[in-house]
């Protein structure tokens, strides 16, 4: 398992990271003034087997995505480019990103620098995890995120995830999201504050909209007042917010070392935010996006100190023999789609045998014009960090449907991809669902290519998943929305002992090695020091490089590597 940690400290306290944004010590965006930039590819490679078309393959992803546009070219000073000379960075660094930017945080230039000093880079996508064997299309694709003046992500399937994984080279919606918010309008946000007991924010915790019609995951980080924003998020869509601890700060801005997690009688886990009145019946709160509703303030959020879900859900769990649970009925909801949370503890989970069945039924009879609808049902749990295969079986009335049983099916880049969705054409009469499913642990090879670090990210204890119910017009392929009344948390907030917590704030280079020491700051962009020759100064620059690979080393004696 390859890490991807920056060269470089974020001397700076963010008001705010949304997705991966970059700001500079003056809270300033960084960004390109103009939305077409060039780019030289330099063919300098001597070991590897270059390829430019796997280049512009990955300059394609971004391209596709935003407004935004990497133009090749074959004169430019930004550039992508090898070396054999990795020394001022430290043999475990696969690549960096230079971002040279001013004071108001337009970028000037950038340059993609890769190691092949101490790596082979290949064309295959299929590459043994551990070796030193690195896709080149992996390695491009997330550096030139950094390119565009994006930092790492926790998002588990984002290219910008800090530590390397199969498929990396594919952007996924926390990457699309990222750049759109920079560089376009139109899309979507949704905004909020997350606290604790008393009211009090909480600095540093991973917030994650997770989309209805996908099923990805976009995220956020709040800041210490507790606010955090989530942009570029596709509108005529629903999502569902789930909050966590961020896993590691090792790999994320500097700011964020004075996160804490010591909030509640037991440990803070990871939960969906639902509804006052409501915590207790494992339905997530839907926050539906739309082109007269862009912006939602989702007010306050709470830390919870317990997975929430149903309460006749979990007596089910402790029972010998689960009965059937009614999650979705039509006719007494009158509405078009509905979020159910359920779980497997670690304890039951073996890599031998699958789990007894989690039983429900959705009654859709009743619903107008059944013949020109067809019904979704959408199992999550990869974002979450379920290191879980599942196979869920669906049959209408008593007779399967087709495709059922659903089970984990394997991407081009022959990662496994463990969410599923069933689909089902709505029949006249008789639009009555069961569900069953099942879940078996992965094995330590199928973990390592299904979550990234698997180790730090795997959910641990109970291990929780979203069933996700909706239907789409069979004309159109449109989902319907049922709308959303909002409720926050603010009258029963959890985590009693949540306190205030300043950000880490360093200023100058001598503070810088102390930041590293209490959390290494990582993003792929460098902050211009002030000395002499303004921002952006060469040597300056480079002494920056140098302090973050002396403490580098000290992973590289463990066997770990590193990307910006």
């Amino acid at each position: 398992m390859h890490l991807l940690l920056s060269l470089f400290l974020i001397l700076i306290s963010f008001p705010v990271l949304s997705h991966q944004n970059t700001l500079t010590s003056d809270q300033k965006e960084v960004r390109w003034s103009s939305n077409t930039v060039p780019i030289k590819i330099i063919n300098n490679s001597t070991t590897s087997i270059f390829s430019n078309s796997l280049i512009l393959d990955s300059i394609a992803e971004w391209n596709s995505y935003s407004s935004f546009l990497i133009q090749p070219v074959s004169s430019s000073n930004n550039q992508i480019s090898f070396s054999n000379d990795f020394s001022i960075y430290g043999s475990a660094v696969v690549g960096v990103t230079e971002v040279s930017y001013g004071t108001n945080g337009l970028i000037n230039n950038a340059k993609i620098i890769l190691n092949e000093q101490n790596y082979n880079f290949t064309i295959s996508p299929t590459v043994p995890i551990g070796s030193n064997s690195i896709y080149l299309k992996d390695v491009v694709t997330h550096e030139l995120g950094h390119f565009v003046g994006l930092t790492h992500s926790e998002v588990l399937n984002s290219s910008m995830f800090y530590s390397s994984f199969p498929g990396q080279s594919s952007l996924a919606s926390d990457d699309k999201a990222g750049i759109r918010n920079k560089y376009d309008t139109g899309f979507g946000k949704i905004f909020g504050y997350v606290k604790g007991g008393n009211h009090i924010g909480v600095l540093g915790t991973h917030v994650q909209a997770i989309s209805r019609k996908t099923g990805e995951a976009i995220g956020g980080i709040s800041d210490e007042s507790g606010y955090f924003e989530i942009g570029g998020l596709d509108l005529n869509d629903t999502y569902y917010l789930y909050t966590s601890p961020l896993k590691n700060l090792n790999a994320l801005p500097g700011f964020l070392a004075s996160a804490q997690t010591e909030f509640c009688p037991a440990a803070y886990v990871g939960s969906f935010f639902s509804d006052c009145g409501r915590d207790n019946d494992g339905l997530p709160t839907a926050i539906n996006l739309s082109f007269l509703n862009t912006e939602v303030d989702v007010g306050e959020v709470s830390i919870n100190c317990t997975m929430r879900s149903q309460e006749d859900y979990n007596y089910q769990k402790i029972q010998t023999n689960f009965t059937e649970l009614p999650i979705f009925n039509y006719a007494d909801e009158l509405r078009w789609e509905k979020s159910y949370v359920g779980f497997f503890r670690k304890s039951q989970l073996s890599t031998l045998t699958w789990t007894a069945s989690d039983d429900f039924s959705i009654d859709l009879t009743g619903i107008a014009s059944p013949t020109t609808k067809r019904i979704k049902i959408r199992l999550v749990s990869q974002v979450l960090g379920n290191a879980i295969k599942y196979e869920m079986i669906v049959n209408k009335g008593t007779s399967p449907i087709s495709g059922s049983p659903f089970k984990v099916s394997t991407n081009p880049e022959n990662t496994l991809k463990l969410d599923l969705l069933a689909s089902n054409t709505l029949s006249a009469s008789g639009n009555v669902y069961h569900l069953k499913i099942k879940a078996k642990k992965l094995d330590t090879s199928d973990a390592a290519y299904s979550i990234p670090d698997v180790l730090r990210f795997g959910s641990d204890q109970n291990l929780p998943y979203l069933i996700v119910v909706s239907l789409e017009d069979l004309s159109s392929g449109q989902l319907f929305d049922s709308g959303s009344n909002l409720s926050d948390n603010a009258s029963c907030l959890d985590a009693p002992f949540t306190y205030a917590v300043q950000n880490s704030k360093a200023s100058t280079i001598e503070d810088a090695q102390g930041v590293a020491n209490a959390a290494p700051a990582t993003c792929g962009t460098i902050d211009p020091p002030s000395g002499p020759g303004g921002p952006g100064n060469f040597m300056m620059l480079m002494s920056f490089g140098f302090l973050l690979s002396l403490f580098i080393s000290r992973f590289s004696k463990r066997g770990k590597n590193f990307l910006s």
